[in-house]
């Protein structure tokens, strides 16, 4: 006889927590009300959306892009896309929020790695600077406008993979416009010719120049400029390789019949 005031009771109980609930989700919707932010602690006042020119320095290379209405370019070692994602997440530093920092007056900036820094990385005018990580937690010192803040080691693994890991990994970008690509004498079909825009490469190396073509590709473009390929291996992996840029795509073997095969007259 005591169950159907008790199941009444946590009814209640629920119909509460239920109307708590949805008032304080139009409390903080009404008033913005954002829990744990200070836009104060941000690293930067700069704003990603404003960030059109980049420079990433390391002891390997200068690598330098700039941005296209909504697409990244590399511009320098080489001219050809980049990988938007890749260059959004480094960019992405800027949104950085901590509470470690010290003007970079008041510390031995070469006991924190900020005096021979791992990288540097240049948005617009602002330089960041990647110094050493600290023993608890692998956060990552950062110099920027003359202090030094600690923040999650999250960008710095996107910034020293090089140009090879900041490469669109399509053969031929949506943005590129082609009218053809012939593999020997035959015309790969439609089909093939699309995978060619949509397949990502599982990874690009610098290119093996000693290798030998077992065939040449060619993208003929709509300006009547030419691309050329060669094609290095099918298996264990399909290696596709871009002489003029000194690169070469590894794709998965199971890929041949998306990349290669069904030419037009097969």
């Amino acid at each position: 006889m005591a169950s159907p005031p008790m199941m009444s009771k946590r009814w209640l109980i629920n119909y509460v927590l239920i109307v708590l609930i949805v008032a304080f989700t139009y409390i903080g919707n009404k008033y913005n009300v954002q829990t744990d932010y200070q836009p104060g602690n941000r690293i930067s006042q700069l704003k990603a959306k404003d960030i059109s020119q980049v420079s990433i320095q390391t002891a390997d290379q200068t690598i330098r892009l700039n941005k296209s209405e909504t697409r990244w370019h590399i511009k320098d070692p080489i001219h050809w896309y980049a990988n938007n994602i890749a260059i959004e997440r480094i960019i992405g530093i800027v949104n950085s929020q901590t509470d470690s920092r010290l003007p970079s007056n008041e510390i031995d900036i070469s006991t924190l790695g900020l005096q021979f820094p791992t990288a540097v990385l240049t948005l617009n005018q602002t330089e960041f600077v990647f110094g050493a990580t600290n023993n608890i937690g692998k956060r990552r010192y950062i110099l920027t406008e003359d202090t030094v803040f600690l923040i999650d080691d999250r960008h710095l693994p996107f910034i020293i993979q090089g140009l090879t890991g900041l490469l669109d990994r399509r053969l031929l970008p949506s943005a590129i416009s082609f009218k053809n690509i012939t593999l020997g004498s035959q015309d790969l079909s439609q089909e093939i010719q699309a995978n060619w825009q949509s397949l990502e490469a599982k990874h690009i190396q610098t290119y093996q120049s000693d290798a030998t073509p077992q065939q040449k590709i060619v993208a003929t473009l709509d300006n009547e400029g030419q691309i050329e390929f060669h094609l290095l291996s099918i298996t264990p992996e399909v290696v596709i390789a871009r002489p003029d840029l000194g690169l070469q795509y590894h794709f998965g073997d199971d890929k041949y019949y998306e990349l290669l095969a069904k030419a037009n007259d097969v």
